[in-house]
């Protein structure tokens, strides 16, 4: 974190150092791209899967008409964390795992003229990992549209998330591209894996849970940008 307060530190100075040179800035910004999820720490231990991909969507609103130092928004992303397929009570299953992550984001950036544009965006939010089994249709039940859509086991389970990230702009004039990475701290949660679906003796679905004391992951992200 000290490493952090410094870079905000200096992107405060660059703030009075370079100023814009036009009176005026866009309302916001919106950004869509690629995010990929890296488990470190006693997540990566634990976790089934050291890598998970999906993608990221978001937005930042300026307060201010003059300057885009300081920006607000939400970060939206979306990562699929594994599967596992086996046949249990006859029954060809399937089972999915996804981590849905929501954000709060405070962005600072350095005010400069320059093509690339470095800024720290400071995050608030939750991770929810999500755990689905269905029935795992075949190609053919695919192509005669016959697929079972039967859910035989769901259960979610969400944490607290917080924590910063280091982004660059590369920008032509309204439109570019961003490339960020992001570090999400979490506490607890109850983590279920693809492989722990277990039968009952009634013949029902469930999961068994894998406590796991820290949930902390690195998020590299690709998109491109727009001014609002």
């Amino acid at each position: 974190m000290k490493n952090i307060a410094l870079l905000i530190v200096i992107i405060a100075f660059s703030t009075h150092t370079s100023a814009q040179t036009s009176s005026e800035v866009p309302v916001g910004e919106f950004w869509l791209g690629l995010q990929f999820a890296v488990p470190v720490g006693t997540f990566a231990d634990e976790i089934d899967r050291n890598l998970g991909y999906g993608g990221n969507l978001g937005g930042v609103w300026n307060p201010s008409k003059t300057s885009n130092f300081f920006q607000i928004g939400l970060d939206l992303g979306i990562n699929y964390m594994g599967k596992d397929k086996r046949e249990i009570g006859g029954l060809p299953l399937k089972t999915t795992a996804t981590l849905i992550t929501t954000h709060l984001v405070t962005r600072l950036r350095v005010q400069t003229d320059a093509p690339i544009k470095p800024y720290v965006d400071l995050l608030g939010g939750g991770k929810f990992f999500s755990t689905t089994t269905k029935y795992n249709n075949d190609l053919f039940d695919t192509l005669l549209d016959i697929e079972d859509e039967s859910i035989f086991a769901d259960q979610s389970k969400g944490v607290w998330s917080y924590g910063a990230g280091l982004g660059f702009s590369f920008r032509r004039q309204s439109f570019g591209a961003d490339l960020r990475v992001l570090y999400l701290a979490s506490g607890p949660v109850e983590y279920i894996s693809p492989k722990n679906l277990k039968q009952g003796d009634s013949g029902d679905f469930y999961y068994e849970h894998q406590e796991i004391s820290r949930t902390h992951m690195v998020f590299p992200q690709l998109s491109i940008s727009f001014d609002l």
